[in-house]
């Protein structure tokens, strides 16, 4: 588990889940990870107050540039970290737009850490439902 991993959990993964994420996110065994991963494919253990659902619009990468627009507007660094469930590039440091994109060509669920524990995107399996999570100061 890496930085982003770890203060991704702890600003946006709700109280009780969390020893979770960090026992299977820490854990030495890959099967863990997965498991933990595939947990993002339906996030039920987001903390919804730090959560911006966005208007659903399955797989479209058009959308995409938006999102990416929005992000920047927050603060995103231009390279952003990338961990998911099935995603070829879990685990990958690299510009915002490509993640985006190589997140929703991959349709399962993935997080785009932009900032560590402050702004993150989070994709659902096949992009049934998107949103911007982010913490902001003082909150």
């Amino acid at each position: 588990m890496n930085e982003h991993e770890e203060q991704f959990i702890a600003a946006f993964i709700s109280k009780e889940k969390q020893d979770r994420y960090q026992f299977l996110l820490g854990s030495n065994d890959p099967k863990r990870r997965i498991e933990c991963l595939n947990r993002l494919n339906h996030c039920r253990d987001l903390n919804e107050k730090y959560v911006t659902w966005l208007p659903r619009d399955p797989r479209s990468t058009t959308r995409n540039a938006e999102i990416a627009a929005m992000l920047r507007e927050r603060g995103s660094l231009k390279l952003v970290y990338v961990f998911g469930c099935s995603c070829p590039v879990d685990g990958h440091i690299m510009p915002l737009l490509e993640a985006m994109d190589q997140t929703t060509e991959a349709g399962f669920g993935t997080i785009i850490s932009c900032v560590p524990g402050k702004l993150a995107y989070y994709f659902a399996e096949e992009g049934q439902r998107r949103a911007i999570l982010e913490r902001k100061p003082g909150k």
